[in-house]
């Protein structure tokens, strides 16, 4: 009987992780060890996906379902790494030999000795995630619309320019837009907004830089 509930959603990510060669799965190792906290999700889905040729959303959804386990079992990892692969072996039925099972087992093993960043990982995106919405992308469109007025003179010509503001982000696990239109006023205060907060961050980084790693 399975003694971890492995989710269908992962079973692609673990079949990559068991077909892993030594030299993949040692530079994923690598890779893990260099992990940059502050990188985003799709960032680190795209390096992985470069790094291995495979589809790196699938490994980074397996390699992070991880986490919740790491946070609670008190097995080590070598009972934990034998519980996954075994539980993965039974209940996606891909019906593993031995040889294959072991090397699972050894390629997830390794992973999870080098599992601090991603922990980590998790802890930023849990901070970054306490309002529920975060921001991904925007853009401004700029316009200009001529009125059309049957009692202007023929002589008098009035325009109007329109600035449109795109927000991409998201909302609970859902990517969301708004639109919004700026006055030339709304956006030179929305520049000193920006400009005060990056003040405080450069203030913030150099007050605490030598004695905390920040990201």
């Amino acid at each position: 009987m399975a003694k971890i509930l492995v989710p269908k959603q992962v079973f692609p990510g673990f079949k990559i992780i068991s077909k892993l060669s030594d030299d993949e799965l040692n530079s994923l190792v690598v890779y893990l060890k260099k992990l940059d906290i502050g990188l985003h999700y799709r960032e680190i889905a795209y390096g992985l996906r470069n790094l291995l040729k495979i589809d790196g959303d699938d490994l980074l959804l397996t390699l992070l379902s991880f986490t919740d386990l790491l946070k609670v079992e008190d097995d080590d990892i070598g009972i934990i790494s034998k519980n996954l692969a075994e539980s993965y072996n039974e209940l996606s039925k891909v019906g593993l030999n031995t040889k294959a099972k072991n090397k699972l087992k050894g390629n997830l093993l390794q992973v999870l000795s080098n599992y601090k960043n991603l922990l980590l990982l998790d802890k930023v995106g849990e901070y970054r995630n306490e309002n529920y919405n975060s921001f991904i992308d925007s853009s401004f469109h700029a316009d200009i619309r001529f009125l059309e007025f049957d009692k202007l003179e023929e002589n008098e010509k009035y325009g109007v320019i329109l600035h449109k503001f795109r927000v991409k982000y998201l909302a609970s696990n859902s990517k969301k837009e708004l639109y919004m239109h700026l006055s030339i006023d709304d956006m030179i205060k929305l520049k000193g907004d920006i400009e005060e907060a990056i003040e405080r961050d450069k203030m913030l980084r150099g007050n605490f830089s030598g004695d905390i790693k920040l990201i």
